[in-house]
């Protein structure tokens, strides 16, 4: 009798480790496949910064809201700074680019978060429907 309770109770042991170490791998899985996921996102956004940069981009802009190139010649006046308040300027427009950066890095931070958000509540991050997302 004490045998087949020692015998239950190993296999019951057994059976119990193996599921948890089964569940580790489908948990270590699916982080994969989010990690997967999250660079996907980030290298779109990334595509996406790069093409709103592009002075391409920026040129067809300016033709479509009506701005056009200066004429050097008649149009442009040039100012010569001091050197201090042109260093300070300076400083201006790279703070003014890193803000810049912040603000994108935290859009993608935000893409991530809905995303996150949207795939809890069961709403599929790619299709907006409450059909479970069956990308592969």
């Amino acid at each position: 009798m004490v045998l087949a309770g020692l015998f239950l109770s190993l296999t019951l042991g057994y059976g119990v480790v193996c599921a948890l170490v089964m569940q580790g791998g489908y948990a270590a899985a699916a982080l994969r496949r989010e990690i997967e996921d999250l660079r996907a996102d980030a290298a779109l956004l990334e595509y996406y910064i790069r093409h709103a940069e592009s002075s391409q981009r920026v040129e067809q802009t300016a033709a479509r809201i009506g701005m056009r190139v200066a004429d050097p010649a008649a149009e442009v006046d040039y100012v010569v700074l001091p050197a201090g308040e042109r260093e300070a300027r300076e400083v201006a427009l790279g703070e003014a680019q890193r803000g810049v950066a912040t603000a994108l890095a935290a859009m993608a931070a935000e893409v991530v978060a809905v995303r996150g958000r949207a795939e809890a509540s069961g709403v599929s991050a790619a299709t907006g429907s409450l059909e479970p997302d069956r990308r592969p």
